[in-house]
């Protein structure tokens, strides 16, 4: 490969002005740059050098104005004020922000490119009107005339009217706004350009000023530039290739038409031998609609002349000569990782160091790409910095926002012991006592739940506390892992403490005036944007880097990942306030410049690479579209390159993971022996999946607990069993027997009715206050009051017990065969079993006359379709109707016990079965009572012998030795199992 960009420049600086470089500053559009010139420059020198000054042009603007650049979230803070002084619009901060992100973003882009506000921000009716439109030329309106040809109809609709009110407000917000920082001596980074670029004098620290590899420049910098040559004290080199940006010298009458473009360095459309192909389609896709001309670049070179030769091929024509170039198709982001690995060992790639680049265009991708580094490659220069959003510090503090937010309970006084046991499962959780997670006043907290004005003087006491006190303990994670904690861990928590002494700061000046969900959403999007940098050498080793630290750095060996359409270029919009065709006429930033940065970027990446791979994600699923870049696809147009094409295919032939049984060791056996009480739901498991079983009652691992904040089949079932519960008790307290009178009571009462539904929330630790679980409870007060009509037909009726009152046991005398491979007799065993019956009741049957007892469960899923047709499929692991079999088994074998109950039935009155389903039960005449093959189970005595005798067999399979714990051969049943990732299903 030729010398590098920065090789020329370097000789270029020696040549000229020799080794004393003191007095000489170098400017760069970013830092990264430096440190490989400052290299070039110490070794062609061959002696002492005394260096340059290395800056950024950003540190330029900077060191000539006495404004402090502020913090990103104080400036949406401040143009709030000014928005709300200036419309009168009571706009809350929460709801202000992302406007105020997008305003901020035209204030900076209107002052980087030096425009007037006022003439941009006039009012659109008299633009319309073209009353006072002397300061535009013939094309600027003319773009104008387009624009508000879309106001023409419905002149007095009311988003025009909206609109015209916002717009004509915009000018007084950016004064106000401008002069509301300048009190204060800070600015935001266009505030600080332009002040800079207006001023009269500037007191220059240096006697020349090198500006290396500059591409779009906006208008400040055109002015400082220009004032500074003036003065004889700046110098300029260029990087470009004349394959997308013809030098002066060369012939221009085949370039396409051109369009503006704003002062673009490059055009995204790269010149190409036969141009004729491009004019007669300037709208065509592989350029993105944005074909610019190369007539800018002339200007920025006739204006700041290049001291380097323009025409020299060996510095500006190498994107013509011969490339490896290969594109690879890849289908998901992880391969294009592992990828890479490959690629690297692939003729030794590494082992040319830091000429061997991996540029990542979505930089999410570095995770997977450095766990697929080989250890080969031992020096890696790493430039993106690790995400801090993928540290463990970054999900404690989101636990810590969930715990003193959505976790309060009781008016703020309590914490919710769902949350705070999700937060003490984090592995930093042992870093706090809980005296510590209480430190906060809870009742400050829960002052974020209530509604403030924006201007109230006690707002920001919202925010105040909780960060405060959630900094305070991210500062003990830090000194309690600081004796032995890797420097990633120290570096994530300092980066994070630091974040959150900003935002508490901001909150206690009463700048920062929101709610804790914006106040989340703002750590979120803080912590999303900041990494870690890696520490090392820069320049040594492969370089893996983002799109922008390539600037001005060349490559032998280059591979770009994620060379997608979206990526590259990077998900541009115009996203404004400010309409495209006004962005257009006053010479604002438009997508067209967006796009032609990237093209920039793009291309000159690639020019001095003669090993190019470029990899694209060609799945269509996640957001991904799936496409090239458009960049790519010029490549294979007008490149004349021979490029390959390739495609990552998985070879992993997935094998199918087949659950296993487990055998009954005496291990196992032990454990079983200990199970005294069995419960019918546990005979369910079993019968339904022995491998469950063994995971659920012998191992003890336990189903994971549902989201309080989130309404489970299971946690519904239980309110709505609470809230009758409730209702019951308080008429039994006053009533042995129930009237019609009593149910009346409360069907005609709604706040009743739904007060015990709220008590039944509260009694679950749950509170109906989002959108679900308020729709939830709705529903569950509509069950209760079906559940209420249903009943008020049986009166009058007695209820003898429900939930814990109603506890029914017997203990069964079973036995199982002798051990083959233990060599054991014959076992005898004594269980307890039963449980917890919903309610337990007593009716006068409709039929007969006379008393019957009810063991009633209420149910709030779907009925079955069809009864079971004997007792043999309740205890068939096959029975296609097992999914409700379950329930026969539970309200059958309680219903046995209640009848030979002396305490239940001393009267020994028939027993029925009763399985209530609220939600398919008619409104009249329901008789929940179970049937078998069609027939109402009147006394649950007649299936008893044949009951118990199954019942029986169940269990001695449980205890039986030889007989191991099998997974279920249906899968459909492995569905909604909790234990299926243990099965590897």
């Amino acid at each position: 490969m030729n010398k590098t960009f920065l090789e020329y420049v370097a000789e270029d600086i020696i040549s000229k002005y020799g080794t004393d470089l003191s007095r000489i500053a170098v400017v760069f559009p970013n830092k990264r740059a430096a440190l490989f010139l400052n290299e070039h420059l110490a070794r062609l020198a061959g002696q002492p050098v005394w260096s340059p000054a290395y800056i950024t042009i950003s540190d330029l603007f900077r060191q000539h104005t006495d404004l402090k650049p502020a913090d990103p979230i104080k400036l949406i803070c401040d143009i709030h004020k000014s928005f709300t002084k200036c419309t009168g619009i009571d706009e809350t901060l929460d709801h202000f922000y992302g406007w105020g992100q997008l305003l901020l973003a035209d204030f900076d882009d209107i002052d980087k490119n030096m425009a007037d506000a006022d003439s941009i921000f006039c009012n659109l009716k008299d633009i319309h009107e073209l009353d006072d439109i002397s300061y535009l030329d013939d094309e600027q309106k003319e773009m104008l005339k387009r624009f508000f040809a879309n106001f023409s109809d419905d002149i007095e609709s009311e988003l025009k009217k909206r609109f015209l009110s916002l717009w004509s407000h915009f000018g007084d917000i950016y004064h106000d706004y401008n002069r509301r920082l300048t009190e204060q001596g800070i600015g935001y980074e266009g505030a600080i350009y332009r002040k800079v670029a207006s001023g009269q004098t500037l007191h220059l620290k240096y006697d020349k000023y090198l500006f290396v590899g500059f591409n779009l420049l906006q208008k400040v910098e055109r002015v400082l530039f220009s004032r500074l040559m003036k003065e004889d004290k700046a110098k300029f080199y260029w990087d470009f290739d004349e394959y997308y940006m013809p030098s002066p010298s060369q012939h221009l009458t085949t370039s396409p038409s051109p369009l503006p473009s704003g002062g673009a360095l490059v055009s995204s459309a790269p010149r190409t031998s036969a141009p004729t192909n491009l004019t007669t389609s300037p709208s065509h896709h592989l350029s993105g609609g944005a074909l610019v001309s190369s007539a800018p670049t002339n200007l920025n070179l006739s204006d700041f002349p290049n001291e380097l030769d323009n025409t020299d091929p060996d510095i500006y024509a190498n994107m013509r000569r011969p490339k490896r170039i290969r594109f690879i198709s890849s289908p998901t982001e992880n391969a294009q990782a592992r990828f890479a690995g490959n690629w690297l060992l692939e003729n030794h790639r590494y082992r040319a160091g830091r000429k061997t680049a991996i540029v990542m265009c979505d930089e999410s991708i570095l995770l997977p790409i450095m766990h697929s580094l080989p250890p080969e490659a031992d020096k890696v220069n790493i430039t993106s910095g690790f995400p801090l959003a993928m540290t463990p510090v970054a999900s404690l503090v989101m636990l810590l926002f969930d715990l003193y937010t959505l976790g309060l309970r009781k008016k703020g006084t309590t914490l919710n012991p769902h949350y705070l046991k999700k937060l003490m499962a984090h592995p930093y959780a042992h870093h706090l006592q809980e005296v510590h997670l209480k430190g906060v006043h809870l009742s400050q907290v829960h002052q974020e739940e209530q509604v403030h004005q924006p201007n109230s003087p006690s707002h920001h006491l919202t925010t105040s506390p909780i960060l405060h006190h959630i900094a305070t303990l991210i500062k003990q994670v830090g000194i309690a892992t600081k004796p032995d904690g890797d420097p990633l861990t120290q570096e994530s928590v300092f980066r994070m403490f630091t974040i959150l002494n900003r935002l508490a700061a901001l909150a206690d000046s009463g700048d920062l005036l929101v709610d804790n969900t914006t106040l989340r959403r703002l750590v979120s999007q803080l912590v999303g944007a900041a990494s870690i940098p890696f520490h090392g050498e820069p320049v040594v080793g492969v370089q893996i880097m983002g799109v922008l630290e390539t600037r001005n750095i060349d490559f032998d060996h280059l591979l770009l990942l994620s060379c997608n359409e979206g990526n590259m270029p990077k998900g541009v919009n115009d996203s404004s306030f400010i309409p495209y065709t006004i962005r257009k006429a006053h010479h604002l930033t438009t997508i067209d410049n967006k796009v032609a940065l990237y093209s920039y970027y793009f291309h000159r990446l690639l020019q001095r690479a003669g090993d190019i791979t470029i990899a694209y994600n060609n799945s269509t699923d996640n957001g991904h579209t799936g496409e090239m870049s458009r960049f790519m696809l010029q490549l294979l147009v007008e490149s004349g390159q021979k490029i390959n094409h390739y495609s990552l295919t998985a070879k992993n032939h997935p094998t199918p993971l087949m659950p296993k049984p487990i055998q009954k060791d005496e291990a196992t056996l032990s454990k079983l022996q200990e199970i005294t009480r069995l419960s019918p739901s546990a005979l369910n498991t079993y019968i339904r999946c022995p491998l469950a079983f063994y995971y659920q009652y012998i191992a003890h691992i336990q189903e994971p607990h549902p989201d309080p904040e989130t309404i489970d089949n299971r946690m519904f079932g239980n309110i709505f069993h609470r809230a009758a519960y409730l209702i019951y008790k308080d008429i039994t307290d006053r009533s042995p027997l129930i009237e019609k009178t009593h149910i009346q009571a409360y069907l005609s009462n709604r706040t009743l009715l739904a007060n015990v539904v709220d008590r039944a929330f509260q009694a679950e630790q749950c509170t109906p206050n989002n959108g679900l679980q308020i729709i939830n409870r709705e529903v569950i007060i509509q069950y209760i009051t079906k559940l209420l009509k249903i009943d008020q037909q049986l009166c009058p009726f007695s209820i003898l017990a429900m939930e814990e009152e109603a506890k029914v046991y017997t203990q069964l005398s079973f036995t199982t065969p002798p051990s083959h491979h233990l060599t054991t007799s014959p076992s005898h065993h004594h269980i307890t079993i039963g449980g917890i019956i919903d309610r337990l009741d007593a009716v006068t049957d409709k039929q007969t006359g006379k008393r019957r007892i009810r063991v009633v469960d209420y149910k709030t899923g779907n009925q079955p379709s069809s009864p079971i047709k004997n007792i043999d499929e309740i205890f068939d692991p096959n029975n296609i109707r097992s999914k409700h079999s379950n329930y026969y088994l539970q309200a059958i074998l309680y219903s046995l016990i209640v009848s030979r109950s002396k305490r239940w039935n001393p009267a020994n009155h028939p027993v029925s079965p009763a399985l209530l389903f609220i939600k398919q039960a008619p409104a009249n005449h329901y008789d929940p009572t179970l049937h078998i093959d069609k027939h109402p189970i009147g006394d649950v005595t007649v299936y008893e012998e044949e009951f118990l005798t199954k019942l029986k067999h169940t269990l001695a399979d449980i205890y039986s030795p030889d007989t191991p714990f099998t997974p279920t051969d249906d899968r459909k049943k492995c569905e909604l199992c909790p234990y299926r990732m243990l099965c590897g299903l």
